[in-house]
């Protein structure tokens, strides 16, 4: 069913990060978190992230988890969002079943971020720091699948960022690039970030 034209899907924060082996392209971790203070659903958090097998170095092999504190909410961010975006849509998280979990952060936009997710029986830490710059980027008829939004989103690329699971961390590094017409980053915080439909 297509979405009324200017109709709100999210309002919130979407800070993500990929970690990369080191001296290597190959992605060994990937975390995508939702903080929603507007959906049809009602507000609320969502923490998608993906491990390698070997990102704790040991033999628990690959992992895909989806923890939220609103799977209503969650579902509205894998279906319109992560499944169609590059590096997420061969995960496949529509599949993931959420587990429950409760959501604590700090920090200061313009220097770092902290994001501590509790399911009870495990903690997921990510930490976003060293920020580079603050982009203020405007989107239009974005589309992603079957759909077209409307973004706007301040993007802060950051230099570090880490992932630990258990207290154990991921062996992996951030990539960034001062090339081209605005800084990239595998990791940045992104706040004040609104998706309408176009």
């Amino acid at each position: 069913m297509a979405m009324e034209k200017g109709t709100i899907v999210l309002s919130g924060e979407n800070p993500s990060l990929e970690l990369r082996k080191s001296g290597s392209d190959e992605v060994v971790a990937r975390a995508s978190y939702w903080r929603s203070v507007y959906t049809e659903a009602g507000d609320g958090n969502a923490l998608l992230f993906w491990l390698s097998a070997n990102a704790l170095g040991d033999a628990s092999g690959e992992r895909k988890m989806l923890y939220t504190d609103n799977p209503a909410m969650a579902m509205i961010v894998v279906e319109n969002f992560n499944s169609h975006f590059p590096g997420w849509r061969d995960l496949k998280f529509g599949e993931v079943e959420p587990t429950h979990a409760r959501f604590f952060q700090e920090g200061d936009g313009r220097w770092y971020h902290r994001i501590v997710a509790n399911t009870g029986n495990e903690i997921v830490e990510l930490n976003w720091w060293n920020v580079i710059e603050h982009q203020h980027r405007i989107r239009l008829d974005y589309a992603l699948g079957s759909n077209h939004f409307d973004l706007t989103t301040v993007i802060c690329p950051c230099k570090e960022a880490s992932i630990s699971v258990g207290n154990q961390p991921v062996a992996g590094e951030v990539r960034w690039s001062a090339d081209g017409e605005k800084t990239q980053s595998s990791a940045f915080l992104a706040f004040a970030e609104t998706w309408s439909v176009h």
